[in-house]
């Protein structure tokens, strides 16, 4: 056994795909087509960079939730919001680390980065509208970098025509199955 087959995990049951519920995290995959609504009921092979980037992500962001836990630092870790768009349509939002008054969404990309990239834009715009509070992207890099998201009902809008739009293929390509 290699480490890639220690670090792909079982398919978890809450996290099986459905026609009409949708992730905050892949609307620029949607907007960009590489997901695309055929495949969104097929499961997605993740390759060894990936798997990788996974790896890392979730270490460094058990490691803060415990070191939260151990400084009683009142946090919650990754609540999941739904946000009804119209019928048939529900976006799910889940913020990495919502305090009292912000939330905390971390990436560990592999190239450093000088901001918030168009690519999290999307994801950071639906978890201020489901919580209403500030959002900050942390991104783990070296230093730790932390970037304020300045919230635009321009692209909520456009979220919200993506969701639409991509839905509705979906609906087209189940029914012609």
């Amino acid at each position: 056994m290699n480490i890639y087959e220690i670090l792909r995990k079982d398919k978890d049951p809450e996290y099986q795909r459905k026609t009409g519920k949708y992730w905050c995290s892949e609307l620029w995959a949607m907007k960009k087509g590489y997901l695309k609504p055929a495949d969104l009921l097929k499961e997605k092979e993740i390759n060894n960079a990936g798997l990788e980037n996974i790896f890392w992500g979730e270490a460094l962001e058990s490691y803060l939730v415990a070191l939260l836990g151990e400084k009683n630092i009142d946090c919650e870790y990754q609540k999941r919001y739904e946000i009804f768009i119209e019928e048939g349509i529900t976006l799910t939002v889940k913020p990495d680390f919502e305090f009292k008054d912000y939330i905390i969404e971390f990436k560990c990309p592999v190239i450093s980065v000088n901001g918030i990239p168009d690519k999290w834009k999307y994801q950071l715009e639906a978890e201020y509208q489901a919580t209403k509070k500030t959002v900050i992207l942390g991104v783990f890099q070296r230093p730790i970098a932390f970037f304020e998201y300045k919230p635009s009902e321009e692209t909520w809008d456009e979220i919200k025509k993506i969701l639409k739009g991509f839905h509705s293929k979906v609906v087209k390509l189940n029914e012609t199955a």
